[in-house]
């Protein structure tokens, strides 16, 4: 299969679902990421938004080595991300980019803006990826993937329906996340956990729920023509 990761910033896929990538490409399936903004005011350590942008793009070009992943930058602004019709032809063009079997994105109620952004915009243009007619610039793809979306910041407000079991390679997961260097000192201005410290925890209080060491929670999206199969999660 293809499989494809939805993130709004560089980071998210590795602390909200790398666990299942992981799990995807032990089983031998190929790995897509998409990320909707650069993240370009992720510091306050750097001169420019196009600085802070150049490093987390290749932040996350070294993450994706261990995911085994391809990705593809979008570059709308960090923290104004809008639904527009620029907006929109880029993700149409990523999801047919991957032509994926699988999609896994932010959850359209996420109280991150750019989150809840990226995850509205992915579950609505479900209905077009395969009209020749939309405008894009990638062809239609005839795939109907299975839309997950996965957990929160925290988890604050989000009760997963389905959990994946990370235990055995979150080891892996953690060393993907600390290739975003540039994030721990940020993280630290206005959040009481570094990066490291909330990805571990979350994951474990997953765990708990679903009686793993570590886990991944995920709520499937739903539209007649593009119903789940949680039979295709790891």
């Amino acid at each position: 299969m293809n499989v494809l990761a939805i993130g709004a910033h560089p980071d998210d896929i590795e602390v909200y679902c790398a666990g299942t990538l992981l799990k995807y490409k032990q089983q031998g399936h190929d790995i897509f990421i998409a990320l909707t903004t650069s993240g370009n005011i992720g510091s306050n350590e750097y001169e420019s938004r196009e600085a802070i942008a150049a490093q987390r793009e290749q932040e996350q070009l070294e993450a994706a080595k261990i995911l085994g992943a391809d990705v593809r930058f979008l570059r709308f602004d960090d923290q104004g991300l809008q639904d527009t019709p620029e907006t929109r032809r880029a993700v149409i063009n990523a999801i047919r980019w991957a032509n994926p079997d699988v999609i896994l994105t932010h959850s359209p109620e996420d109280p991150s803006t750019d989150h809840a952004v990226t995850g509205k915009i992915v579950s609505e243009v479900m209905l077009s990826i395969p009209g020749k007619l939309i405008p894009a610039d990638e062809p239609p793809i005839a795939k109907n993937p299975s839309l997950f979306c996965y957990t929160p910041a925290a988890g604050i407000g989000f009760l997963p329906e389905v959990y994946v079991d990370i235990s055995d390679v979150f080891p892996l997961k953690k060393e993907a996340l600390t290739k975003h260097t540039s994030q721990f000192n940020w993280m630290d201005v206005y959040q009481s956990h570094n990066l490291l410290s909330i990805m571990e925890i979350s994951d474990k209080f997953r765990g708990l729920q679903a009686g793993y060491e570590y886990a991944e929670g995920f709520r499937a999206f739903r539209i007649h023509g593009y119903m789940p199969n949680f039979k295709l999660l790891p």
